[in-house]
């Protein structure tokens, strides 16, 4: 056996240590593809199985995806979430703690999963179900990604508020007033996202110049809401001078048809997306979006879940993470076209 580690492992690879992790302790949540080159150039490279049974200093920390497992996203699909769960793993173990997971609550194994101190639950998508259910079980847990703004429970989120609030107020410096918004998240996050935009749009006495909600149709291919684009933009012509996509893909999609045409981005229309994802800043023009900071949402749930632990008498907090508007060539000042 060699000493070679998860993280050198993942360097190798290409791939996040929690894809890593996920392949050596037989989890769900990347592809079969990615597990089989893993499991490879473990067996390659002489790993070292055993640590994978050493036990923690401190106990176990679970993770489980009420989220991503919904739409058959893989860690592996998006950055964001391996960034999210290297984040949580990597304060674990600076803590003394090992993560276990990310579980799939709907696996049949799921009710076998070893006792954990504590769990940190991806929890964009959970339902009112899903979270009354889990709080039964009296093991103190945090929400992550997910504001639970009316709900007393620990949770970290984004601060969707000052994204979008940011994001109207640079369309309006350019002199936009006909300004539309294209749904792809669904959930607390996307009902959050549209709602302040409408707020700030009303505070400065306008509406929405459309709202295109393909919220429904979300799928990691992307083709559904391709196509829904497609067929809007095939009839009526679009009703703004500019538009704010909720997601990075979902801006790059609408770029990408309002170029078919005719209409140039940044110059004849203005479009910003959101959590400038890796290719964002690669497109033609580089897309303007709201960044996010996923490493701070997972270390900042670990830190408010060993609070919890720490003191069963914590009171519950609603944690925000702040995001940054990064401006590029996608906007620009109203055309006449």
């Amino acid at each position: 056996m060699s000493d070679i580690s998860m993280r050198q492992l993942a360097e190798i690879l290409g791939v996040s240590v929690a894809s890593v992790s996920v392949a050596l302790r037989g989890r769900s949540g990347i592809s079969e593809e990615t597990r089989a080159r893993i499991l490879e150039e473990a067996r390659k490279r002489g790993y070292d199985m055993s640590r994978l049974s050493s036990p923690p200093v401190k106990g176990l920390i679970e993770v489980i995806d009420f989220s991503y497992h919904k739409s058959g996203t893989t860690i592996d699909q998006f950055a964001y979430y391996s960034q999210l769960l290297e984040a949580i793993g990597s304060r674990l173990s600076d803590e003394g703690y090992e993560m276990s997971g990310p579980y799939n609550p709907g696996e049949a194994s799921f009710s076998s999963r070893p006792k954990a101190l504590g769990a940190i639950l991806i929890g964009s998508m959970i339902s009112d179900d899903e979270l009354q259910r889990f709080a039964k079980s009296k093991v103190p847990f945090v929400v992550a990604g997910n504001p639970m703004t009316h709900t007393p429970v620990n949770s970290v989120s984004h601060d969707n508020v000052g994204g979008i609030t940011a994001a109207v107020d640079h369309l309006l410096s350019y002199g936009h007033t006909r300004i539309g918004y294209i749904k792809l998240t669904g959930g607390a996050i996307g009902d959050e996202r549209y709602r302040t935009f409408e707020q700030a749009l009303s505070a400065k006495g306008l509406t929405p110049a459309c709202l295109w909600d393909f919220s429904d149709r979300y799928s990691p291919s992307r083709l559904p809401e391709l196509s829904d684009l497609a067929a809007k933009l095939g009839g009526d012509p679009y009703p703004g001078t500019a538009a704010i996509c909720d997601e990075d893909m979902i801006a790059i999609m609408f770029m990408r048809l309002m170029r078919d045409k005719g209409f140039i981005p940044g110059k004849d229309i203005s479009v910003i997306g959101y959590d400038d994802v890796p290719v964002a800043a690669l497109m033609e023009p580089p897309l303007t979006t709201v960044r996010t900071f996923e490493p701070q949402l997972g270390t900042s749930a670990v830190e408010l879940l060993l609070s919890c632990i720490a003191n069963p008498h914590f009171q519950y907090r609603h944690v925000y993470i702040g995001t940054e508007l990064i401006v590029r060539g996608s906007t620009g000042p109203v055309s006449g076209k």
